[in-house]
């Protein structure tokens, strides 16, 4: 799934709070970056499913739009069904958008009809990648930092693993949290896959050299906050994102025909 050039600006670097304290030996579960994304990635995809919410935070720059739902994993790529609450206009009051996407290819938008003007019983509108007009594009671009900060499996892990070095460990409370410094350059010389590469060069091509992470991981090894940081153009970039509900009773599914509104 290509991502919007906005989510890797806006998905950026962290470092470790003061309140935490390095763990000790006996607490530090893992001692690399290969070791905590290899562990991270089984943990979470025997539980297949899970929750998140993003929370912009109150000062720094970075996505403002707060977001939250739902993810299953097993497919040809992580579903999504998420509810993000953003303007759509320019000037305009910020309204709920609920995105729902299956495949790589497509995805579909719940539209409110006081703003665009569709049937009430065909709020919704499919999304295609290989179509090229404004709409589709600022739409896909929506979904897509969503996505990028959800289904953190296809970008953040893939992307930590290839250019991340891990910089300290502290135990917060019963979670253990890993800060980790990600060279972009390195990254994109490790990766292979053609489209995260894309994406990293994005970040490249703005001057940002890289970024620092933090995974926060609970006492079963998943994941309940991932956050990053990064300086860009004299702004402190800020993406933070929480799970739970690991293994819950996720369905998630295309809108039905009947409800989608044509573009024509």
């Amino acid at each position: 799934m290509r991502l919007a050039a906005i989510a890797i600006i806006a998905a950026m670097a962290l470092t470790a709070c003061s309140s935490s304290e390095p763990a000790s030996e006996n607490q530090s579960r893992h001692r690399d970056v290969k070791s905590l994304v290899a562990a991270v990635t089984k943990t979470v995809g025997e539980k297949g499913s899970y929750r998140f919410s993003v929370t912009p935070p109150p000062t720094g720059g970075g996505v403002r739009a707060p977001s939250s739902g739902s993810v299953r994993l097993g497919g040809e790529v992580p579903s999504m069904d998420a509810t993000t609450t953003r303007p759509v206009q320019t000037g305009g009051e910020a309204v709920d958008l609920r995105l729902v996407s299956t495949t790589k290819d497509t995805a579909f938008v719940k539209l409110p009809a006081a703003v665009f003007g569709l049937p009430a019983d065909k709020p919704w509108v499919e999304l295609d990648r290989k179509v090229d007009d404004d709409f589709t594009t600022t739409l896909l671009g929506f979904h897509d930092v969503v996505y990028q900060q959800a289904a953190f499996t296809t970008y953040h892990l893939p992307v930590i693993q290839a250019g991340g070095e891990l910089r300290l460990t502290a135990q917060v409370g019963g979670n253990t949290r890993y800060s980790i410094a990600v060279d972009y350059q390195k990254a994109y010389d490790a990766l292979t896959d053609e489209g995260l590469k894309a994406e990293v060069k994005l970040a490249l091509d703005q001057k940002v050299p890289g970024s620092t992470g933090e995974i926060e991981l609970d006492d079963t090894g998943l994941p309940t906050r991932i956050t990053f940081y990064t300086e860009f153009q004299g702004v402190r970039i800020v993406d933070e994102a929480r799970f739970s509900d690991w293994g819950s009773d996720v369905q998630i599914a295309a809108p039905n025909p009947a409800e989608i509104s044509s573009r024509n």
